[in-house]
């Protein structure tokens, strides 16, 4: 009997969700939407499961490289000239510049030793997660080419964040640097790993001033190299995306190259800018260029350049100095400005 009851549940269910001959139109629709709305739960589910998978596997892969981040101190503060008897204003500890010929730091023998690839590490040191831990902390490899790190870790096994790549371009040894070396990062969204982080400097110029200095010590560098921003926008990376027009930042390398001229790679930077500063930038300076997918459009990536502090740099003036730009004064790419007009646009960094 109650097998009998059980087999009728299951029959009615059936009838009631499953289309059938002899359904009327209207009933079809109903349970077509059903069946679809199931699907797309399960698809959901699955999806979610192996996010939370991935997102895991990620933050402890983050962890345990970890292990190997320097442990540097910062450059001892420029010499005084004290000979004059007039008292001279008093400038805050800033990094001299480094010496020309440098050698491979202990802590870069152990990434080396991990992975031949290894040209330094990246970190913005203010900005933490309620743990303290930072958001951006983590080593730069250079590969043969711009793709072999966007889905490895320094294992070389799959991660979906990959791993932060130095352009492949740049010359990053013992006794030679590029003038800016720019390294690649992937926007990873919710997960929040890799370059995700970097979008909050969208938000506002507060955040600017609470976070201007991003480090960056090549694997040949024993104390801390310390950069501050200089410009932070948006960029087309296709000439369709702007009316025939492209900013090829990532291809400025040395100011020395043929082909290359300061001047009109430091006006792009800060004429497309969302804030401006009174730092003072020469081809003598050394830059860094941080790029990373942009999700407000197709087509465009996020970008912040920083300088290399010198002795002559005041970091407290330079961050003083932070303005937001009015939108009317910022070059947006024409893909942007016919989205959104010329105007600043922050979704949150996991857009």
């Amino acid at each position: 009997m109650a097998e009998t009851e059980t087999k009728n549940v299951f029959k009615r269910a059936r009838d009631y969700f499953i289309p059938k001959k002899g359904d009327s139109r209207d009933d079809v629709i109903r349970k077509v939407v059903f069946l679809f709305s199931v699907v797309v739960f399960i698809v959901s589910v699955v999806q979610l499961g192996l996010f939370l998978k991935d997102k895991g596997k990620e933050e402890n892969y983050q962890q345990e490289i970890m292990s190997y981040a320097p442990q540097l101190n910062d450059m001892p503060a420029a010499a005084k000239d004290d000979s004059s008897s007039q008292a001279q204003p008093q400038q805050p500890a800033a990094p001299q510049p480094q010496p020309a010929v440098r050698e491979l730091q202990d802590w870069g023998k152990k990434l080396v030793e991990k992975n031949k690839d290894v040209v330094g590490w990246l970190s913005i040191p203010s900005h933490k997660d309620s743990k303290g831990n930072l958001y951006i902390n983590a080593p730069v490899v250079k590969g043969k080419d711009n793709s072999e790190y966007l889905y490895i870790n320094l294992d070389r096994k799959y991660s979906i964040s990959g791993t932060l790549f130095a352009d492949y371009g740049c010359t990053i040894e013992k006794d030679k640097q590029s003038g800016n070396i720019t390294i690649y990062g992937h926007h990873m969204g919710y997960m929040g790993t890799a370059f995700t982080h970097l979008h909050e400097y969208k938000q506002g110029v507060d955040f600017l001033k609470n976070n201007p200095v991003i480090q960056f010590n090549s694997i040949y560098d024993g104390t801390n190299q310390k950069y501050a921003v200089v410009g932070c926008f948006i960029s087309n990376i296709t000439p369709a995306s702007d009316n025939g027009t492209i900013f090829n930042y990532w291809t400025v390398r040395d100011f020395t190259d043929k082909g290359t001229n300061f001047k009109d790679w430091i006006e792009n930077v800060k004429k497309r800018s969302w804030y401006s500063s009174d730092i003072n930038c020469t081809d003598k300076d050394e830059y860094i260029t941080l790029s990373t997918c942009s999700n407000e459009c197709f087509g465009v990536r996020w970008v912040i350049v920083g300088k290399k502090l010198t002795a002559n740099d005041d970091l407290n003036a330079i961050t003083s100095s932070y303005k937001a730009k009015p939108e009317k004064d910022i070059y947006f790419p024409a893909v942007w400005t016919n989205k959104f007009g010329n105007k600043k646009v922050y979704k949150g960094w996991d857009f």
